[in-house]
């Protein structure tokens, strides 16, 4: 989750991509939230969190909630995005990872819409991202190779960030291949 004050916290943008979609109750956007077959597999968030962030996005002015009344039963938000919504949204969904700790989330979330919602988008998200994750890796692992005492504390935390980083490379590599794999049957149907 990006720590950057500019930017929402992921979950944020994976509501408003919900809501790109549609309008839609709390209740629902919570069980898409924490799908365990769907973006839930990157994170867990409880509902009453969600709503909290439901509230502090409508009073960014990026969705709206309308209260709706029925008499079978209790009255209900139903949410939906505003253009501002959909414009933060739509910067986000390209937006690169600049640090390595954000990319779990941050990446994860942006492929999961991408592959939804614009789809032609993600083979050049993977190939941007890719050369910063290799940038990544080449500096890390230059501070790991200056150093001159081995079996250190600060030695053994630079291998773990050089193995980590080489992880998200090999990750981007079979997530191009794929993806490349897909328009190519696309392509031949």
């Amino acid at each position: 989750m990006t720590n950057n004050a500019n930017f929402l916290p992921t979950t944020e943008y994976a509501l408003l991509g919900f809501l790109s979609q549609g309008p839609s109750h709390g209740y629902d956007l919570h069980k898409k939230l924490t799908n365990p077959e769907g973006i839930g597999l990157i994170w867990g968030v409880k509902i009453a969190n969600m709503y909290a962030q439901l509230d502090k996005l409508a009073r960014k002015g990026f969705i709206r909630g309308e209260l709706q009344e029925n008499e079978q039963r209790p009255a209900r938000t139903e949410y939906s995005l505003t253009p501002a919504g959909e414009e933060e949204f739509q910067r986000w969904l390209t937006r690169l990872i600049e640090h390595p700790r954000d990319f779990r989330h941050d990446f994860l979330a942006r492929v999961y819409f991408l592959l939804r919602l614009q789809p032609e988008k993600l083979p050049g998200l993977i190939d941007a991202q890719l050369e910063i994750a290799q940038r990544w890796l080449a500096d890390t692992a230059e501070k790991e190779n200056a150093l001159t005492k081995r079996a250190t504390f600060e030695n053994l935390t630079y291998h773990f960030r050089v193995s980590q980083i080489h992880s998200m490379v090999e990750w981007l590599v079979w997530l191009k291949e794929r993806v490349q794999q897909t328009y190519t049957h696309r392509g031949e149907q």
